[in-house]
């Protein structure tokens, strides 16, 4: 389990820190131009989103494209397309869950709750990121298993 977990945390944990940035500067700078708690949540999401999936995006196709050259593969369209589509199949459901309902309520209400809003804004993500992680992981596992 520790190896899975050392994966887990090599795979994720880099894309979070852009998505941390992300959440943070979305969200804070909304809410203190507009004072609309939900809106502020809705694009510390979006905020978020870019962050995480910018660098997640890059990186596997990065990654998959190097792994086609050391095989002397094409990588092309085919590849490109098999890389998306394995994403998807890993964040899809999770991801829709998260973005209109589970990460936007809590960065709404985390912030009410503790009565700090920087600091809300960070238990909420934290809150969110464990209720994305557990769908996510099970998928990321299954791939690996049957799509790779």
């Amino acid at each position: 389990m520790k190896k899975k977990i050392k994966e887990w945390l090599k795979r994720y944990v880099p894309a979070e820190i852009f998505a941390t940035i992300g959440v943070v500067i979305g969200s804070w700078l909304v809410f203190v131009l507009t004072g609309n708690r939900v809106l502020s949540a809705y694009i510390g999401t979006i905020g978020e989103n870019i962050g995480f999936y910018s660098f997640i995006f890059i990186r596997e196709h990065i990654n998959d494209f190097n792994h086609s050259k050391r095989k002397k593969r094409d990588h092309g369209l085919k590849g490109f397309l098999k890389t998306t589509r394995n994403l998807i199949f890993e964040f899809g459901v999770s991801e829709t869950l998260d973005s209109l309902f589970f990460r936007p309520f809590c960065i709404y209400i985390f912030p009410i709750l503790i009565g700090n809003y920087l600091t809300g804004i960070l238990v909420g993500k934290i809150v969110a990121d464990i209720i994305f992680y557990i769908p996510t992981i099970i998928a990321y596992e299954l791939k690996k298993k049957h799509l790779v």
